[in-house]
């Protein structure tokens, strides 16, 4: 009796089948903590952030290191790089992802204070501020770009601790750069001295955010 041949389509589909069943989980292996060490190490939050945003974006991370990934950058956005709204859907990407992770406790907790942060600020946004108090409502709630555009077009000088933030997220230059002298009217400060507004008028962002 001649042998039945099997069908070229039902074949290939076997194949793919058991290719699928043996591929390997995804897992970046030592690479992972090093991004993260790198991360964690970094004295400038939102170079850390755009580090950890790069590092989300790849396709190859495991499970567990996802959700460390989120946690990382979720608690940094609730504290250092100001970004509570951005904070919030870390916690809750993370929770949904792997809600049994040893760090599931830490993002709830962490989660309830980044709500209610952003539930108070976005109420205060309701009341007359002054454009200082305005930045800082704005810059918690990661509307850099914004913040930062209005204190630009305004002519006024930030404050220190504004200065500082400005700078450490690439909106302030210490070079002309085709931008405009922060230092306006009123008083010299020596964190204004040869500070522009960098030309580009915005920092470079990852596209996942």
């Amino acid at each position: 009796m001649t042998p039945k041949l099997i069908p070229l389509r039902a074949l290939v589909v076997a194949v793919f089948l058991a290719g699928c069943a043996t591929a390997p989980p995804a897992d970046m292996g030592p690479a992972f903590d090093v991004a993260m060490s790198e991360a964690k190490s970094d004295s400038n939050p939102y170079e850390a952030d755009k580090t950890l945003t790069t590092l989300l974006e790849r396709s190859d991370l495991s499970t567990d290191q996802r959700a460390r990934a989120l946690y990382a950058r979720g608690s940094l956005r609730r504290q250092a790089s100001d970004d509570r709204p951005g904070a919030v859907k870390d916690f809750e990407a993370m929770l949904k992802l792997a809600p049994d992770h040893p760090l599931a406790p830490n993002a709830k907790e962490e989660l309830a204070f980044a709500e209610a942060d952003v539930e108070t600020v976005e109420a205060g946004l309701k009341r007359m501020l002054t454009l200082s108090q305005w930045f800082d409502s704005k810059w918690v709630l990661g509307e850099h770009d914004e913040a930062a555009a209005r204190y630009r077009k305004s002519g006024i000088s930030p404050n220190e601790a504004q200065v500082s933030k400005l700078k450490a997220a690439g909106y302030l230059c210490e070079d002309e750069d085709g931008g405009a002298p922060v230092y306006t009217v009123g008083d010299t400060r020596p964190d204004l001295e040869n500070t522009y507004w960098c030309g580009s008028g915005a920092p470079e962002k990852s596209a996942q955010s």
